[in-house]
C-alpha cells in the first residue's frame, strides 16, 4: 500500500504540471543571510542543514510554463523539496496540491529499501494551502527565497510534520 501511495503522489505531481499554480503577491521579502549552496530549515523544531552535493534548484520548461524544484539532503538520509509550478520569478508562491512541498526520510538510512521511506507532503486534504515558498532573488543562475509549510504524512493524515524558518541560496540548473 505504501508503495501504491507513493506512486500516486508521484502521479499527481507530474499531472500538476498541467495545472496553472497560484502565486499569492509579488513580494518575495528579503534574501536569506547564507551564502551560494546553502539550504536550512528546522523540521519539528530540529536544524535540517543540506549537505554539498545534495543542495540544488532544477528550472525545467514544460508544455505550460517553467517548474522550479529547490531541494536539499542531509546526512542522516532526510530530503526537504519544493516543486513551483508555472514558476515565473520572485514572488510568494502557495504551497498545496499544484506547488509540492515534501519533507522525507528514512527510517534506517542502513537499509536504503524505498519502501520504507517516510514520507511528508503540502498535498494534505487537496484543497488548503499548507504552506509558502518565497522566492526573493532570481537571476537565471542563482535562486534565493524562505519556506515553511506543514507535511502530512501520505500514510496517515494525521500525522504532521512542521517545517519553518527554510532559507536557501541555490545555484539553477536549466533543462
Amino acid at each position: 500500500m505504501k508503495t501504491f501511495n507513493k506512486t500516486i503522489l508521484v502521479l499527481l505531481a507530474v499531472l500538476a504540471v498541467s495545472f496553472t499554480s497560484c502565486k499569492k503577491d509579488d513580494d518575495g521579502g528579503d534574501d536569506p543571510q547564507g551564502g551560494t549552496g546553502t539550504f536550512s530549515a528546522k523540521v519539528d523544531g530540529s536544524n535540517f542543514s543540506g549537505m554539498q552535493g545534495t543542495v540544488m534548484a532544477q528550472l525545467t520548461n514544460s508544455g505550460n510554463g517553467q517548474v522550479l524544484a529547490v531541494t536539499g539532503g542531509t546526512m542522516e538520509s532526510e530530503n526537504l523539496q519544493m516543486i513551483i509550478q508555472n514558476f515565473d520569478g520572485e514572488g510568494t508562491y502557495n504551497l498545496n496540491f499544484l506547488n509540492i512541498g515534501t519533507y522525507s526520510y528514512l527510517p534506517d538510512p542502513s537499509n536504503p529499501d524505498p519502501n520504507t521511506v517516510v514520507l511528508y507532503t503540502t498535498v494534505g486534504d487537496g484543497q488548503s494551502d499548507n504552506g509558502t515558498i518565497r522566492i526573493s532573488s532570481f537571476d537565471g543562475n542563482t535562486v534565493k527565497g524562505t519556506f515553511s509549510f506543514t507535511g502530512f504524512n501520505i500514510d496517515n493524515s494525521s500525522d504532521t510534520v512542521e517545517v519553518t524558518d527554510g532559507q536557501f541560496n541555490v545555484e539553477v540548473i536549466n533543462n
